[in-house]
């Protein structure tokens, strides 16, 4: 017997860079430092969550922010849910759902750019679930 598919319970819709600045002006041998700033915005009635991603990187040879980039994304629920009523398994997903196209931006830019390439590692996030979970409202 054929079981049938459960619904999804989120999808990305869209996701766009809304911010960018880059300074490629680095040592030959740099260690750069990434940080990351997740916040959310749900709208219940629509099922529309947004979620504003920011990565800020520092080299720390010269002790300057590099790198920093808004990348905002779209997902939608299946109906119109409470926010209260969204997912544990959301959040964290859903950062590790739009972090490989920061990685691929990061990269392109600074391989177009002529310089040695820039290529964030891949990185377990679901420690900023809970940052994501508290930085996120109801609109």
């Amino acid at each position: 017997m054929m079981m049938k598919p459960s619904p999804v319970a989120f999808r990305l819709k869209s996701y766009r860079f809304t911010r960018a600045s880059f300074d490629f002006n680095l040592p030959e041998k740099s260690t750069l430092e990434v940080e990351f700033n997740p916040k959310g915005t749900y709208h219940a009635t629509s099922g529309e969550y947004y979620l504003n991603f920011e990565v800020q990187i520092t080299c720390s040879e010269i002790k300057r922010q590099v790198i920093d980039i808004t990348c905002i994304a779209e997902f939608t629920f299946g109906k119109g849910i409470s926010i209260k009523d969204i997912p544990e398994f959301f959040y964290p997903n859903s950062l590790a759902i739009i972090f490989p196209y920061i990685r691929a931006f990061v990269s392109t830019i600074s391989l177009q750019a002529n310089v040695r390439p820039i290529v964030l590692s891949t990185v377990n996030l679901t420690s900023l679930r809970t940052t994501l979970q508290k930085n996120t409202v109801l609109e």
